[in-house]
């Protein structure tokens, strides 16, 4: 612990200086976490306008006034996002293997299976899921697994 030499000490204020800046007691208080935090009321005025708007639809949607909310949607892409058919249809299983052609030969559907199986092989990073389905659409095509 620093200690000032018994000369200065027991000297007093510094000379020359106001009373008012050399003593403590002077010193404006400086509050000690007393106030909110501003991320609580930045977001309870963004919880505030949110129920405010949620409240101004509903009015608009009970005095009978139409509103459009044109949002974008996944559906209008290629295909659409859809899940996989339980059981998979011989349809699903040409678009997994990529085959264009209506009856497609064996020698088609193994190579197109092999050309996939390569790029999505769960041992090089691939998922196994992806490489389930995969083998499941071969099955399905060949034959070996019914509809």
């Amino acid at each position: 612990m620093l200690q000032m030499p018994p000369t200065q000490a027991a000297a007093g204020p510094i000379a020359g200086a106001s009373p008012a800046t050399s003593s403590r007691e002077s010193r404006p208080e400086v509050p000690q976490g007393g106030g909110m935090p501003w991320p609580a009321i930045v977001l309870g005025g963004i919880g505030l306008g949110a129920l405010a708007a949620r409240g101004g639809l509903r009015a608009l949607r009970a005095s009978g006034v139409k509103m459009n909310f044109n949002l974008p949607s996944f559906s209008g892409m290629a295909g659409g996002l859809q899940g996989f058919e339980s059981p998979m249809t011989r349809a699903e299983a040409k678009k997994i293997l990529n085959i264009g052609s209506v009856a497609p030969s064996k020698d088609t559907v193994r190579e197109a299976h092999r050309r996939l199986l390569i790029a999505n092989h769960p041992d090089k990073g691939g998922s196994t899921y992806i490489a389930s389905k995969i083998n499941e659409a071969k099955e399905v095509m060949l034959g070996k697994k019914s509809t």
